[in-house]
């Protein structure tokens, strides 16, 4: 377990490599989503720690994408239009593509838990055309030192898919224990 903390950490830290103005980004980001989340959540009749959760989420994406990088990639200003299929060490290894995964995964996972209906839909929405607003912005604003990739759009979808995929596993056994649990009392 302490190797999965160890390796977790360890791509955390490069990230925070890449990009050094996102440790103040997050603080920001942390600081909003706690004044946020209790009128965000009256007004989408949700659970203020959820809705402070998701708040974070979109704010990391955010923060992690869309502030200047040390390292550029490609030529600012362009867009790589071609799609892939991520090979096993781009999984294992802090690449941008296992990033990319994981950027949308923790959205994914907290859609799940947000009530009511209409809110995880509009969510989802968001969620889905975040990626491509984040791609354009890359393009249009070369002095960030970032590129535009049509793969970084699907590493993103898939990792959002992904955390729902898992949000809902988790749900289901929530669900599950707690009935047992109900039955168990009587």
């Amino acid at each position: 377990m302490f190797d999965y903390l160890d390796r977790g950490f360890y791509w955390l830290g490069q990230a925070y490599t890449e990009t050094p103005w996102a440790r103040a980004g997050m603080v920001v980001v942390a600081l909003v989503a706690v004044l946020l989340a209790v009128p965000m959540a009256k007004l989408l009749k949700s659970n203020p720690v959820i809705v402070g959760l998701l708040i974070g989420a979109f704010g990391a994406v955010l923060v992690f994408t869309l502030t200047p990088r040390i390292r550029t990639y490609g030529d600012p200003g362009t867009c790589y239009l071609q799609f892939g299929k991520p090979t096993r060490s781009d999984l294992l290894q802090p690449t941008d593509v296992s990033m990319n995964l994981l950027l949308l995964f923790p959205v994914g996972v907290l859609l799940t838990w947000l009530r009511p209906v209409i809110a995880v839909c509009a969510t989802f929405l968001i969620a889905l055309a975040l990626p491509v607003a984040i791609e354009y912005t890359q393009y249009a604003m070369a002095s960030l030192g970032r590129t535009c990739s049509f793969y970084d759009i699907e590493t993103n979808i898939i990792g959002l898919l992904i955390g729902v995929a898992v949000g809902l596993v988790i749900r289901l056994i929530w669900v599950v224990v707690a009935a047992v649990g109900r039955l168990v009392t009587r």
